[in-house]
């Protein structure tokens, strides 16, 4: 019987050997023995038949011609008889030799052919590269888990910020779809089940440089799966997981999962942004649009009145409640009478919102009114049915507003072909949040708390915006005061210099001129304050949210990091690198005030 410790301890054993050297010396034991064989019998022959030198003395072949011999004739390169001439009875054992070695070393070729081709070596040996792979990774990194649509944009963001990603995916063909190899920085990718933990530990999760983990495969219990190993492996790390059921997102958040995004409510919620300010839309457009969208000039224009909701299901349920928060007139169109129940069973005093139709067709959508309408959902999970139900309400009324949900990305240029204003994708939201949460979470914030501004702050903030980004597309970036992020600032604060947000913001090239940018947020411990002032002293700790464009955020990380740039921009002099100057200088200002004179 075993003890605990010995299986331990050949536990241990067994991690530490290489499975792929494991499997070469399973499957090539047999033919390594037998060669070892032919080669022993081939050089004790020679070494035991006598042969006849030059002088016609008998002699005997040494050991290490004999190795020398059997490896040149098996090979059947030939290098001519050594020392001496062969007699017959060397000759006939070297022919012997010659067809034992041969057919040896055939055996031995063809289990290697067979072991290159087999799937589990192959499968072990790229596990092998991975694990190498992520192993030379020593800065910060993310778990990313899951490359379809949602997984891709989420590491093209990461890598397009100079962050570096590790992927876990189940389906080799989605490698091919979105091909990672031309992204800013490598990512190492295994072709492995992520919920499965054997295969989270070998993409680093236990390690300290791993920052978090993102949970964007389509399987919800997959998603769950994740979220609850990575909490038990890596419980330090940000976990973000994606999931379209209430039940699963209620389950990982019962377990402390850090964010938990549902593409439908959180459509639902940009959507209320729009019904409530379409300019703050806009504003959210900009500031967490992917870095190769399109964006809009000017904001969307909805008119106030009663919309027609297609679909009853998960989406519809969303978007129907952010219409009763707005005080909105709705009319649900849904053919399936679960759906039709289930709504009138939970909304007793709104029975008569819902219609038992379809929406795809001209019937169903006068039933619904739609020539008083002023928008309309297509919110069904099927895009033949939502690309229908637009086509025919366009035709019926053509000014309506159109919200469409698209659930397949192949099918882009056809909503791109009916017009819709406003078109929503799953794995697009859910990829757009995560981005949001990882890379600015302070954004999320912003906009919560811009959301109780009203439409007239926003327009303001849009004017301001426009004039520093012009028609580009902006970048949020974050920044925090503190010996490390920006070494010059907490310097100079240190010195007790009044360093401002406006300082930071001058270019360190021309002190006379702004950089193009502008900061949405300023936060001090519990305080936070949106569009603050520029004349706000900064402190260890502060966090500032910027928007602007790319290259002010590269001449700004000068200010920040180079304490000469930053006395350029406040106009103080630089203190002399000797240090025997460093002794005159500060005893030439000893006793009097040194602020904003030297250092």
């Amino acid at each position: 019987m075993m003890s605990n410790e010995e299986a331990e301890k050949l536990e241990a054993s067994d991690e530490i050997i290489n499975p792929v050297i494991s499997m070469i010396m399973s499957r090539m034991r047999a033919p390594l023995i037998i060669l070892i064989v032919v080669y022993a019998i081939s050089m004790m022959g020679l070494v035991l038949i006598p042969g006849v030198d030059e002088q016609g003395n008998p002699w005997h072949m040494s050991i290490f011609h004999a190795f020398y011999y059997v490896s040149f004739t098996a090979t059947t390169i030939g290098f001519g008889e050594i020392p001496y001439t062969l007699n017959d009875a060397q000759r006939l054992w070297v022919i012997c030799t010659i067809y034992m070695t041969v057919i040896a070393w055939l055996y031995a070729i063809g289990n290697i052919l067979g072991l290159v081709q087999d799937p589990v070596f192959k499968k072990a040996r790229k596990e092998n590269s991975f694990i190498h792979k992520v192993s030379k990774i020593h800065e910060p990194f993310y778990l990313v888990c899951g490359l379809g649509e949602t997984g891709y944009e989420v590491v093209k963001a990461l890598t397009n910020e100079h962050y570096r990603a590790v992927v876990i995916e189940n389906d080799p063909e989605s490698l091919l779809e979105n091909n990672i190899y031309d992204l800013r920085e490598h990512v190492p990718c295994l072709i492995a089940d992520a919920s499965v933990p054997k295969y989270l530990q070998m993409a680093g999760i236990s390690k300290k440089n791993c920052h978090g983990v993102i949970g964007a495969t389509a399987s919800d219990v997959t998603n769950l799966k994740i979220a609850l190993s990575s909490k038990l492996l890596h419980p330090e790390g940000k976990v973000v997981c994606r999931s379209d059921l209430l039940a699963f997102e209620q389950n990982m958040r019962s377990f402390n999962t850090d964010y938990v995004v549902n593409p439908y409510h959180t459509f639902a919620d940009i959507f209320s942004m729009l019904l409530h300010s379409p300019s703050l839309h806009l504003i959210f457009d900009w500031l967490t649009g992917a870095p190769d969208s399109q964006i809009t000039d000017e904001p969307l224009k909805i008119n106030y009145g009663r919309w027609i909701l297609c679909s009853y299901g998960r989406f519809g349920r969303a978007l129907y409640q952010k219409f009763l928060e707005h005080d909105v007139e709705v009319t649900i169109l849904d053919a399936d009478e679960e759906a039709f129940k289930n709504f009138k069973q939970n909304n007793i005093d709104q029975v008569e919102d819902i219609i038992s139709a379809s929406g795809i067709d001209e019937k169903s959508l006068n039933k619904a009114g739609i020539d008083s309408a002023v928008g309309i959902i297509a919110g069904g999970s099927d895009d033949s049915n939502n690309l229908s139900t637009i086509m025919t309400a366009r035709q019926m009324n053509p000014d309506i507003f159109v919200v469409a949900r698209q659930n397949l990305r192949d099918n882009s240029e056809l909503f791109d072909k009916v017009g819709a204003d406003v078109v929503m994708q799953p794995r697009e939201i859910t990829a757009r949040m995560i981005r949001l949460l990882f890379l600015n979470p302070m954004l999320c914030e912003f906009l919560k708390m811009a959301n109780k501004k009203e439409e007239e702050w926003s327009n303001v903030v849009i004017s301001r915006l426009s004039a520093v980004i012009g028609d580009s597309k902006p970048h949020v970036w974050t920044i925090k005061i503190s010996p490390k992020e920006t070494p010059a600032v907490f310097k100079a604060i240190a010195f007790g210099r009044d360093v401002t947000l406006n300082s930071i913001m001058m270019d360190p090239l021309s002190r006379s001129n702004k950089l193009e940018c502008i900061a949405l947020m300023f936060k001090r411990y519990d305080d936070h304050q949106i569009m603050p002032d520029e004349d706000i002293r900064l402190a260890d700790g502060d966090q500032i949210v910027f928007c602007g464009m790319r290259e002010a955020m590269n001449s700004m990380n000068w200010t920040l990091n180079v304490l000469t740039s930053l006395n350029y921009i406040m106009n103080i002099k630089d203190e002399p690198d000797s240090y025997l100057l460093k002794l005159l200088m500060r005893k030439k200002y000893k006793g009097s005030e040194r602020r904003n004179i030297l250092r």
